[in-house]
């Protein structure tokens, strides 16, 4: 039997984007108000546009893809249920390990 472990964010990673949002002004929620109901999930939410990707494997090098694979930290508000996404390239650099595997 295949044990698969859950993927999660990077404490200090959640700590980053926190605060990179809140100096953008996010600091309550957009619908409701509510500044102590935000929440960003430990998991990362993996968006899939276009299609699937075709069987075979990658593109040969250069050729255009016809779809786009996003990974995305989820905030949600617990009053209201508001939920927004925000893309994760926008706060890391290529080389810097933002996901580890949660014990098991």
């Amino acid at each position: 039997m295949e044990v698969q472990q859950r993927m999660r964010w990077r404490q200090s990673f959640i700590a980053e984007v926190s605060e990179a949002l809140q100096q953008l002004g996010l600091r309550a929620c957009p619908v409701c108000g509510s500044a102590d109901a935000l929440g960003i999930e430990r998991s990362p939410v993996f968006l899939l546009t276009g299609g699937p990707p075709p069987a075979g494997g990658d593109p040969a090098l250069g050729e255009d893809r016809d779809y786009d694979l996003t990974c995305a930290v989820r905030i949600e508000c617990a009053g209201c249920g508001y939920l927004m996404l925000f893309n994760t390239n926008k706060y890391r650099t290529e080389d810097e390990q933002i996901l580890v595997r949660e014990p098991s």
